[in-house]
């Protein structure tokens, strides 16, 4: 018999073991390890849908709607269609849709269509459903077309509240990362509400697991967890104030508020000149997008809570009760009030070029003597008055439930040389006593010290009311000693004969009121005036940028405080100028049943 030679023999060795290898692997396949890729095998083939929630709607104390959502469809085409399919069923599309245009539906198909793409890719993200109903029909023929239900985001009021309700737009890269749900929702809140409250708004997603086949049509459904869009929100305006508000403010530049004194709930606001919330629904046009930004009032400010002004005298009534809590006058008390005090050689004049003669703390209030501050502030002092201040919330933010709030400024010393790198002078405490020098002050802040001054209360300014189902908490502090409390009182009839004596500085501009007014003006000055001058210009002949910003804040009723009115008129000229918009807005209150 013939020998075999020892290569053959190491040869057949290793076709041997590897026979022997591959039948165990066979074995372990087939039989030992067959549940594990079984298991494996049905999850390749198992899909989960993410199920985007409607974005819940925002309507007023009433349920009036100001933000709700457009229903309508889009249009996607199936995935990896060849170039001339791709070209056929835009031309059809176009046929249909005509304002459509076919370079750009083609350059989204072209970025989103991958081989590594499951779904259609979406090229129409909305169409209205009255314009659907009449192609739908055509539409869904198509072999290559996918019409799928869709919203979008409207406001039924258009620039009604604007800087308040804000608005949504797409969602960047750096808005996923922070919100994931905004991967597949594709809006997120940019501004007001619609940013302050986006991730209730939003609500949650749900998912569907569904098995399919390898042509990914769907054999049975395994899991599902519906989308949560119990998101609407109820908020404090309304509407019918608040259309009151944009009417008196037609020809305005400014801010106005009105607020409940006892809670916070804001039931009219505006930054105005306002502007259309839905133009910026899928994108603003570069063209309406530069006509805002060159505005020189600047519609795209919300001047509510980031327009920081000098006060001017509407917080005299807080330097007041600091100076009969650090002082030793009493209500009562007679100060000699020349028409100027002199210090180092400079006049500070009151705003009377005769001066008032002498004034009590009700006198100073109701006719707004600069004179009565001037001295009285050297007397208390400015760690005092800031001490009184600051608890009335100037310098702070008020925690309103709005993005980007400015805390405006309260200057002290220590403010001056931090910020400045300068020593801190007597003319200094003057300035700030009536709300002038580096002293500044958001609209909001003023009606909440207005809030504080009617009611005792210090409040946190709120849009929000209830929260689906759930109402909002209501946050009010007790920051008033029992002293300064005491004080309230003369505080408010001072602010009552601004309006109802003929004395007062609103008394001819608060005229036709129905209701009894305690209010305050205050004219702030934008420019100095130079120590030669010895007529003033008047404020209309001034040029308009000159001149200075009208306040003027309220509380109502006087004999029941309840509600806060605050205006500011960008360069109104005299704190009169607001006294016409006030009384419209008093007089609406009452006739809507707010005051009885």
């Amino acid at each position: 018999m013939k020998k075999i030679p020892i290569s053959f023999k190491i040869l057949y060795s290793i076709f041997g073991l590897v026979f022997m290898i591959l039948i165990i692997k066979l074995y372990i396949l087939a039989i030992a390890r067959h549940d594990y890729y079984d298991k494996l095998s049905l999850e390749n083939t198992i899909k989960t849908e993410i199920l985007v929630p409607i974005r819940g709607q925002i309507l007023d104390r009433n349920g009036e709607p100001l933000a709700i959502n457009e229903v309508g469809f889009s249009l996607a085409l199936k995935n990896r269609l060849k170039q001339h399919e791709v070209n056929k069923v835009l031309n059809f599309i176009k046929t249909h849709i005509v304002d459509v245009d076919i370079e750009t539906l083609r350059e989204v198909y072209e970025k989103f269509s991958s081989p590594y793409r499951r779904t259609p890719v979406t090229i129409i993200d909305f169409i209205p459903y009255a314009q659907m109903q009449v192609i739908y029909a055509a539409i869904l023929e198509h072999e290559n077309i996918v019409i799928t239900p869709a919203t979008k985001r409207f406001y039924p009021n258009n620039s009604l509240a604007s800087h308040v309700i804000g608005y949504i737009g797409a969602s960047d890269s750096k808005d996923r990362e922070d919100n994931p749900t905004s991967k597949y929702t594709k809006v997120i809140g940019k501004q007001g509400l619609e940013k302050q409250y986006n991730d209730f708004l939003q609500g949650q997603l749900g998912y569907r697991k569904i098995q399919v086949n390898n042509l990914n049509q769907q054999l049975k459904l395994i899991e599902e967890v519906e989308a949560i869009s119990s998101n609407n929100m109820t908020i404090s305006l309304d509407v019918r104030l608040q259309e009151k508000l944009d009417a008196v403010f037609n020809e305005h530049s400014g801010a106005g508020i009105i607020m409940d004194a006892h809670t916070g709930e804001i039931l009219a606001a505006g930054s105005y000149p306002e502007y259309n919330i839905n133009d910026f629904i899928g994108g603003i046009s570069h063209a309406k997008y530069k006509a805002l930004l060159e505005n020189p009032h600047k519609p795209l400010i919300n001047k509510l809570i980031n327009g920081q002004y000098p006060p001017g005298s509407v917080i005299k009534m807080g330097m007041a009760l600091a100076f009969l809590e650090f002082t030793d006058i009493i209500e009562s008390t007679i100060i000699h009030t020349p028409p100027y005090i002199e210090i180092n050689g400079h006049k500070f004049r009151d705003w009377k070029s005769g001066g008032h003669g002498s004034a009590d703390v009700y006198k100073a209030i109701r006719e707004s003597v600069d004179v009565y501050f001037y001295k009285l502030s050297q007397i208390a002092g400015i760690s005092n008055l800031a001490e009184i201040m600051n608890k009335m919330g100037f310098g702070v933010k008020t925690g309103i439930d709005l993005p980007y709030e400015n805390s405006g400024i309260f200057p002290t010393p220590e403010w001056k040389m931090k910020v400045l790198s300068q020593p801190w002078y007597v003319g200094d405490t003057i300035q700030v006593s009536i709300g002038q020098g580096s002293f500044l002050a958001t609209p909001i802040q003023i009606a909440r010290y207005t809030a504080l001054l009617a009611s005792g209360k210090f409040v946190m300014p709120h849009f929000a009311k209830q929260l689906g189902d759930v109402p909002t908490k209501i946050n009010v502090e007790d920051v008033l000693t029992n002293f300064e409390k005491s004080k309230l009182d003369a505080i408010r009839l001072g602010m009552y004969q601004v309006c109802s004596e003929p004395s007062g500085t609103a008394y001819r501009a608060t005229q036709g009121t129905k209701v009894k007014l305690a209010c305050k003006t205050g004219t702030a000055q934008v420019v100095g005036i130079s120590q030669d001058t010895t007529k003033r210009t008047r404020e209309m002949d001034m040029d308009y940028w000159h001149r200075s910003q009208s306040w003027i804040t309220a509380f109502l009723p006087y004999n029941n405080p309840k509600y806060v009115i605050t205006i500011l008129i960008e360069h109104g000229g005299s704190g009169g100028r607001g006294g016409p918009l006030l009384v419209q807005l008093a007089n609406k209150m009452q006739e809507l049943g707010y005051i009885k």
